[in-house]
């Protein structure tokens, strides 16, 4: 058992696409947050099988875990605080750029000003084209989570060809949760509605994690920061799908196909450039 949980295609694939399916399933009727319990609990569990339960010393992608993980509860308690549509489109774009700060703030401060400035300019551009994007599909479940789950996957392959595999392993093991949260979606339905729970600050793990990882690793190891912009392009590709699918399994197929299409050409793009040592990260 223990050579089985091992392999990082368990940990960061299959094991949270289970533990995500089957919480999802058994929490929806209970709460409208359940897609955000789901892969709380399944990025958790694929942590302490690729990390361990330690967080010192608190490297770089030891903080994109904490953040990542607090960004899922912060998005299922905010509505409920939050309830202006305009000021959750607002928080999630600060938040993940104060997170993004503290990342990597010490690593900015030894750039020279041309990098300080090309980073500080890069960076805001992601998140707040990320936050845009998402803003325009986040009522409606099937786009969110398959816009979701190509983004991440593309992150995911890229920086595992770009030379980190536990940024790669990270970034997959998310992916996977929300596959497994699509797939529930698909098999049971949605989750129970509230009129407190909605709006675009469900969006933030996505936009959090995916800049985050995404700048990892570009900064840590070898990924292309041109990786990136076609990555970026996938919650837009996915809302221009003009097509709305009567059952939930094509919904689910049609507005995944974009993602994958576009995470799988960068992946390879990213692999033919060569970058093949590991960052340490």
């Amino acid at each position: 058992m223990d050579q089985i949980l091992d392999r990082p295609e368990f940990q960061s694939a299959v094991i949270p696409f289970i533990a995500a399916l089957l919480v999802y399933s058994g929490a929806r009727k209970f709460t409208a947050a359940a897609w955000l319990c789901a892969v709380f609990a399944a990025f958790l569990v694929s942590v302490g099988l690729i990390n361990g339960a330690t967080i010192t010393p608190l490297t770089g992608t030891r903080k994109i875990i904490l953040l990542v993980l607090g960004s899922l509860i912060f998005a299922a308690l905010a509505p409920y605080v939050i309830r202006r549509i305009e000021l959750q489109r607002a928080v999630a774009p600060v938040l993940t750029i104060l997170a993004l700060l503290w990342v990597f703030g010490k690593v900015v401060a030894r750039m020279d000003i041309t990098g300080i400035l090309l980073f500080l300019g890069g960076g805001l551009a992601l998140v707040f084209w990320l936050a845009w994007a998402f803003a325009r599909i986040s009522s409606d479940d099937a786009r969110l989570h398959g816009a979701g789950l190509g983004l991440l996957l593309g992150v995911g392959l890229s920086a595992a060809a770009g030379a980190s595999a536990l940024l790669g392993q990270l970034a997959l093991a998310m992916s996977a949760a929300v596959g497994g949260v699509l797939l529930a979606w698909v098999l049971t339905g949605k989750a129970a509605r509230s009129e407190s729970f909605g709006g675009t600050i469900s969006t933030l793990p996505y936009i959090l994690a995916a800049a985050s990882f995404g700048l990892a690793a570009t900064v840590f190891a070898r990924m292309p920061w041109q990786a990136l912009i076609p990555l970026a392009l996938i919650p837009f590709a996915v809302g221009l799908v003009p097509v709305k699918p009567g059952s939930r399994f094509l919904a689910a197929l049609v507005f995944t196909l974009p993602g994958l299409v576009i995470a799988l050409a960068v992946f390879f793009w990213v692999w033919q450039s060569g970058a093949s040592s590991s960052s340490g990260y």
